[in-house]
């Protein structure tokens, strides 16, 4: 009841750059960062907030700025709650500069000076003329130093101006003088006091140097979640009657430490007088000891839906043409930002361009091809070694006699099978052959009989009609690699045939008697002897341009977070939907040139389409498409680039082993063909070999099918990165 009232009410003056009331954030279920917090820092002062490490400064800026939010309470940044239409927060008007260094590495200080300032619409010669002033007063490196090269003390002080640059109302500052000279320190406090007195800019800024907050008109300290004190430095010295800061807030710490009972007491009369004093509806201000006063009223509480809701709380309105103009300065520093990180990171080139080609070269030269340099154990009983291979035997036809004789006819089909197949390495006897073969010396051991020559023209007798006894090559195989046992196999067969075609035609008989009753005529689609590597050059297309563009896709958001330049721009005021579409540009164009390269050289030095390449095209591009929002969801959801690859070289085996382009999904099992069929490269990949090999066009439905898979799998991973980047936001 007490929460639902305080949410009711509307806390605004103009006076106040930043009110905090009944603030409460925690992660999970463990204790809460601050509880109850409240806080205020008038326009045009100086605001120190102190406390030690862990304490919550960080979660509260990043509360006030808009990039997390409370889990109860309030908080009003120039003129209504962060994000609303009546604050100014996100926006221009706030600079902000993080405790990290939130910078794009491979800017340099100009670079990241222009960055920072398009996105808040300053003209570049602007932010040429404020970079002189910035880089003399924070003693900044040269302006095209790349930022990884810096010092932190260096990025630091480029991450200062990067907030400065644009000349914020309210300028929120995360430890910005941690690790800077004493003398430097000196001159940028000089400076604040100089903008809050001199420009009305409201300074918000954390330190771990708490004597130096002296310049402050106001510091607060924080403990445990809650605001041990909020008043000027002079006040707090002489209520706690400190000669430091450091030893006032000493004592108040040990003061919060009090036995729980005494806690609870003054909570308890806390709330009784401040439930008392909504119920009487006053008007009260904060003193500059922090207390509540009556009389003249700071902040206006009003429990009257009706009531008149200031002016400042109203939406500023602002130009048209002025909106329009800031966006596209966005939009334009946007593109640049990546355009920059890409060209700058020679790894990204080289695996953005340099490996398509890379890949599509190797694929096609690596598989498919006939195994060569193999070894084929042979005992040749008949012939020896055939005097080296020298030695061919002999076919004898008489033609008076119509009669045939073949002498160590063995050579003839050694020497065709060595020429084709493997070479021969003859042993004396059986059992050395075969140990050859267990040794993986050879893949096969061949065994010829002595009497091979006469066994065999016994059989040409068999077409005269007389019976057949012998006349055989005995033949065992290493089937432990079975590609290429199945291609010896397959291959010895072949050639004996044609060597024994060729020898009965010597003899005068018709090469037919020896052809099998059994006529492949040529194919509908593809070719006789279709190759594998045929077979796999639509999957791998497929499967290619998905995961390159996975691969690069999913470490850009990912990047971009750790290095905290996407948190940094959203307090900027550019929209996550402006992030995500210069991300979506830049990539695009990038696949646009993998595409063209992997199709170019596929189509050009190995395959041919036999139907519309700019169909085929088209299809790859949408697989591309479909690769890079995968990326990005990956790299949305993930928190370190090591879960990232975890994830995307897990995901890289399934996708190839089941989307049919190893080996057809008619010979898994049933169910595995159901989870195939719903993956977003398998019925693609099936289009792109009906465009390929069978020449089909786009309205056929065994192509547009694969059109219609992946763009229903382009929306899904889409809705998942915006829901998955909503679901970041706490």
């Amino acid at each position: 009841m007490f929460q639902t009232r305080i949410s009711d009410l509307r806390m605004v003056s103009y006076d106040e750059a930043v009110v905090v009331r009944n603030a409460m954030k925690k992660y999970g279920s463990g204790k809460p960062i601050f509880d109850g917090l409240n806080m205020s820092v008038t326009r045009g002062s100086i605001y120190g907030l102190l406390g030690a490490s862990g304490c919550g400064k960080t979660t509260l800026l990043s509360c006030i700025v808009g990039i997390s939010s409370l889990d109860s309470g309030e908080i009003f940044a120039l003129g209504g709650h962060p994000g609303s239409k009546a604050s100014a927060v996100p926006g221009p008007k706030v600079g902000y500069m993080p405790q990290e260094i939130s910078l794009v590495k491979e800017f340099t200080v100009i670079g990241a000076l222009y960055y920072f300032g398009r996105i808040n619409g300053v003209e570049d010669h602007v932010i040429d003329e404020r970079h002189v002033f910035l880089a003399e007063l924070l003693q900044l490196p040269p302006k095209n130093q790349l930022i990884k090269q810096m010092s932190g003390g260096q990025q630091r002080r480029v991450s200062f101006a990067c907030a400065m640059i644009h000349e914020p109302e309210l300028l929120i500052l995360d430890e910005p003088t941690v690790g800077l000279d004493p003398v430097l320190r000196e001159n940028i406090w000089d400076f604040l006091y100089d903008l809050t007195r001199h420009k009305g800019v409201t300074v918000i800024i954390t330190t771990h140097y708490i004597e130096e907050t002296k310049l402050a008109d106001k510091i607060g300290l924080l403990r445990h979640g809650k605001m041990l004190a909020e008043m000027s430095p002079n006040k707090l010295l002489a209520k706690c009657r400190c000669d430091t800061l450091e030893e006032a807030f000493l004592r108040l710490s040990q003061k919060q430490n009090d036995s729980e009972e005494e806690k609870k007491r003054r909570q308890i009369n806390a709330s009784n007088e401040y439930l008392t004093e909504l119920e009487e509806i006053s008007h009260f201000s904060l003193d500059q000891n922090g207390n509540r006063t009556r009389g003249h009223s700071t902040y206006r509480y009003s429990t009257n839906p009706a009531s008149p809701i200031p002016q400042n709380l109203h939406p500023v309105k602002q130009n048209n043409n002025f909106n329009i103009k800031l966006r596209w300065r966005r939009f334009q520093a946007l593109m640049i930002k990546n355009f920059i990180q890409f060209v700058r990171h020679p790894g990204g080139i080289l695996f953005s361009l340099a490996f398509p080609i890379l890949q599509v070269n190797i694929f096609f030269t690596a598989v498919g091809g006939d195994p060569q340099n193999l070894n084929m154990a042979v005992v040749n009983y008949e012939a020896g070694n055939c005097h080296s291979g020298k030695y061919l035997g002999r076919v004898d036809y008489s033609f008076e006699k119509r009669h045939c004789e073949l002498i160590d006819i063995s050579c003839r089909f050694l020497d065709g099978f060595q020429r084709t197949i493997a070479k021969n390495k003859f042993y004396s006897d059986i059992n050395t052959a075969m140990d050859s073969v267990r040794h993986g010396e050879t893949v096969g051991a061949m065994f010829i009989g002595k009497n091979f020559s006469m066994g065999l023209r016994e059989r040409l007798k068999f077409w005269e009609g007389k019976e057949v006894n012998s006349g055989e090559i005995d033949l065992t195989l290493d089937m432990g690699n079975r590609q290429i046992g199945l291609y010896v196999e397959k291959n010895i067969y072949d050639k004996f045939l044609i060597i024994y075609q060729d020898i009965i035609e010597e003899c005068n008989l018709t090469r037919r008697l020896m052809n099998v009753p059994l006529k492949f005529e040529d194919p509908i689609f593809g070719e006789k002897n279709q190759s594998y590597t045929k077979f796999m050059a639509p999957g791998f297309l497929i499967t290619v341009v998905f995961f390159l563009a996975t691969a690069v896709s999913s470490s850009i958001i990912l990047a971009d977070r750790h290095e905290g330049v996407w948190n940094r721009s959203l307090v900027q005021g550019v929209t996550t939907f402006e992030i995500l579409i210069s991300h979506l540009l830049t990539q695009i164009t990038l696949i646009v040139i993998q595409v063209t390269l992997t199709i170019s050289f596929t189509f050009t030095l190995y395959v041919k389409c036999h139907g519309s390449l700019a169909t085929l095209s088209l299809l790859v591009f949408f697989m591309a498409i479909c690769g890079m929002c995968y990326g990005f969801l990956v790299s949305v959801l993930c928190t370190s680039h090591t879960v990232a690859n975890y994830i995307t070289t897990g995901s890289f085996y399934p996708v190839i082993l089941l989307c049919g382009c190893i080996w057809p999904i008619e010979g898994m099992p049933y169910f595995l063909q159901w989870i195939s069929i719903i993956m977003p490269t398998t019925i693609p990949g099936q289009a792109a070999r009906n465009i390929i090999d069978k020449g089909y066009e786009i309205g056929n439905p065994q192509v547009y099918q694969g059109f219609l898979v992946v763009t229903g799998w382009i929306i899904f991973l889409v809705l998942m990165c915006f829901l998955g980047i909503r679901s970041k936001k706490s």
